[in-house]
């Protein structure tokens, strides 16, 4: 069973808390962001999609996604559940809001963190599943996430190859070994000679027209290595949250509270469009922020 509610629900918080105290064996919560620009529903990314497909029959799950909207940007349903389910540990009710959920029956019994990618997500939701269950089996310890593989042999520098001082890096020969294979060359044979290799001169033309060449592929280079222009200067979120460097992290949610209510749009609902506007940019600055300062605790 899947259940996904949104923060524009005003009745989201009263929902969860209903899910949570009818909840009866395993089940997941977990909060998701779900922008205009996604298109597949919350229930159907991952890590949840597998784990419905694979473990469905002892798992149910309830997805609070968060759209990203004016409507519902003052809610925390999460932060809330994470109070009620640990009232005396702050810590603890700052990951589970932040991260996966799981309880039986109702009650606490574990705290998954996310990390870098569902894939790594559902290893370990699957390893804490393990030992609530005897239905899920444990997953596969060699695929644990950050598990370090035998790293492969250097490569040999190629035997042949350009000239060294045709001005092209060293990477060249690597792509001319390429082109000859391809045109059907076996890389130790010699390459046909034109009518033009009889006389002098003949390797000082072929390395300038390699160096032509490379200076070419370096003026358009492929995809892939194209430069990427350089992302805007951030702002420090702890300056734009207007609190100090080190708040307690259960004050700085309330700083954080306070402040994005003042840009709520029934506060903001009788000015000119202009200020509906800057309460958003304003409103979608506090909340990047905010993730900012949820990411450095994070990590």
């Amino acid at each position: 069973m899947q259940a996904v509610l949104y923060f524009s629900d005003k009745q989201v918080r009263e929902k969860l808390f209903a899910f949570v105290d009818a909840a009866q064996g395993l089940m997941l919560v977990a909060g998701v962001r779900h922008g205009a620009a996604m298109t597949r529903p919350p229930q159907a990314r991952e890590p949840f999609a597998a784990l419905e497909d694979v473990f469905g029959h002892v798992l149910s799950q309830v997805i609070v996604a968060d759209e990203g909207t004016t409507a519902g940007m003052w809610r925390d349903p999460l932060g809330d559940l994470g109070d009620r389910l640990y009232p005396e540990d702050k810590k603890r009710a700052y990951a589970a809001a932040t991260g996966y959920v799981l309880l039986e029956d109702g009650k606490p019994r574990a705290v998954v963190r996310k990390h870098a990618s569902p894939t790594e997500d559902l290893w370990f939701l699957q390893e804490a599943l393990s030992r609530l269950s005897p239905a899920i089996p444990a997953p596969d310890p060699t695929k644990r996430p950050g598990h370090r593989r035998p790293e492969p042999a250097p490569r040999a520098p190629p035997r042949y190859g350009p000239a060294s001082d045709t001005g092209a890096p060293d990477d060249d020969a690597g792509s001319w070994r390429r082109s000859s294979a391809r045109d059907g060359a076996h890389p130790g044979a010699s390459r046909p000679r034109d009518d033009a290799s009889s006389r002098g001169g003949t390797g000082a033309r072929q390395g300038s027209s390699r160096a032509r060449e490379w200076q070419a592929d370096e003026a358009t280079p492929p995809r892939g290595q194209r430069a990427v222009a350089a992302e805007p200067e951030t702002k420090d979120p702890w300056t734009v949250l207007g609190i100090e460097r080190g708040t307690p992290r259960d004050e700085a949610r309330k700083a954080f509270r306070a402040l994005i209510a003042q840009y709520h749009p029934d506060k903001v609902a009788h000015l000119a469009p202009e200020f509906h506007a800057l309460a958003e940019r304003r409103t979608r600055e506090i909340l990047d922020a905010w993730e900012a300062l949820d990411r450095d605790e994070d990590a």
